[in-house]
């Protein structure tokens, strides 16, 4: 069973609150984003000063964690509430590298021994986790090295529950193929995570958000924003849903050469791309070279008495 997004797939129970542990995480990871954006802006905000640029970044931390302290609670009871839209784009504080080689929404060697494939939502939180702390470990140790290549997948998991209904994972997912049309996939990829909210709330991807950090992003507006606005790749986004695992019931679900890993830890997923890379001898073949070294010995004295016999 994997290790699913807590708001991937609708609860069975029909319980709205997560489980006290699953809040607690999600608060520690609602904590860390919002540190990572205030980080962020101050790094990129004017050419003011070292000191004054440190003390702006100490100063958002400060602001963050008691906002998150005082108002966690209240967050994380409230998930599915409306927002109004997010803020301007913040460029992405993990970048995939733009050295390696690629084709499409694949990266890495096409000729790598392993296949990563990751069935994400942008809009995921715990995808967020994946991409900025799991991911980079893989791309050094891994894709780097052409062990491995790390396939992306559009898996739809935040839409479903929203209250009231959205479209923000479908239309990220086709923004994001928007890109790939420039061969941009990875670099949006990147601006979009860093870009979600951090409570999967509505409007954070509305299409003026995504044609905005489109923008940001460097892509060619001409044809990006009318891809964008006309849905272009919907229905390919459609069909990925259809063609998905049966077992990937929740994001990020993530599979090493077509086998879904328990959860989506480092330790976990570098595991499973090891021991594909160096599978254990079967007991079948180690039976028979047993086999094989018992024949030889047999076979050893029955050389050595011929000679001992023949002088007589």
């Amino acid at each position: 069973m994997t290790q699913s997004h807590p708001n991937g797939r609708p609860n069975p129970t029909g319980k709205s609150a997560p489980p006290t542990s699953r809040r607690s995480a999600r608060q520690q990871r609602l904590a860390n984003r919002e540190t990572n954006r205030a980080l962020a802006r101050a790094g990129t905000s004017g050419s003011s000063g070292t000191g004054f640029r440190t003390l702006m970044i100490w100063t958002a931390i400060a602001v963050v964690i008691g906002a998150v302290v005082i108002g966690g609670a209240y967050l994380l009871t409230s998930q599915s509430a409306t927002v109004s839209p997010e803020g301007s784009p913040i460029p992405p504080f993990v970048v995939t590298p733009s050295g390696l080689p690629s084709d499409g929404r694949t990266l890495g060697s096409a000729d790598a021994k392993v296949t990563i494939d990751a069935y994400e939502d942008f809009r995921c939180t715990a995808c967020f986790d994946f991409t900025t702390t799991v991911e980079p470990q893989l791309v050094t140790n891994y894709i780097k090295t052409g062990k491995a290549k790390l396939v992306f997948h559009d898996l739809l998991t935040i839409d479903s529950h929203s209250t009231p209904p959205s479209t923000e994972s479908r239309d990220a997912a086709n923004a994001a193929l928007c890109a790939n049309d420039q061969g941009q996939f990875w670099p949006f990829h990147d601006w979009l995570f860093t870009n979600q909210s951090p409570r999967e709330a509505a409007g954070a991807f509305t299409l003026d958000r995504l044609v905005l950090i489109g923008k940001d992003a460097g892509l060619n507006m001409t044809t990006f924003e009318p891809c964008v606005r006309n849905g272009t790749h919907l229905a390919e986004v459609a069909a990925e849903q259809t063609a998905a695992p049966s077992d990937a019931t929740g994001t990020p679900a993530i599979y090493v050469n077509n086998t879904l890993t328990s959860d989506y830890t480092y330790a976990t997923v570098s595991a499973a791309i090891d021991a594909a890379l160096n599978p254990s001898p079967s007991p079948s073949g180690s039976a028979a070279a047993s086999g094989s070294a018992a024949a030889s010995a047999s076979a050893a004295p029955t050389a050595t008495t011929a000679p001992t016999a023949s002088p007589s």
